[in-house]
């Protein structure tokens, strides 16, 4: 298993403290994406047009926006969380 360091922007954590369970959920989603555990169970994107070099994970009716650098260590910067109908709108 290779290591994760997961930061958050402030408007992720904000979400986050909030809602935990989605937190959860983003962790096991990372998990999976890196280790080729059952990739196939992520509803994940890469995100396109201005948003290139991001990507989004879906959990329940959130987005999650970030963006993963490799390493040794892959670091994972979540940029922002919210709802499904908010997030895109936010971004731009």
């Amino acid at each position: 298993m290779r290591p994760v360091r997961i930061i958050y922007s402030k408007v992720a954590e904000k979400f986050f403290v909030r809602h935990e369970d989605i937190r959860e959920e983003f962790i096991d989603s990372i998990s999976k994406l890196i280790n080729d555990d059952h990739r196939e169970q992520v509803n994940f994107k890469n995100l396109k047009g201005k948003l290139k070099g991001y990507s989004r994970i879906a959990i329940d009716g959130y987005r999650v926006i970030f963006r993963m650098e490799d390493g040794e260590i892959i670091i994972v910067s979540v940029v922002m969380a919210g709802s499904r109908g908010d997030i895109y709108k936010h971004l731009r």
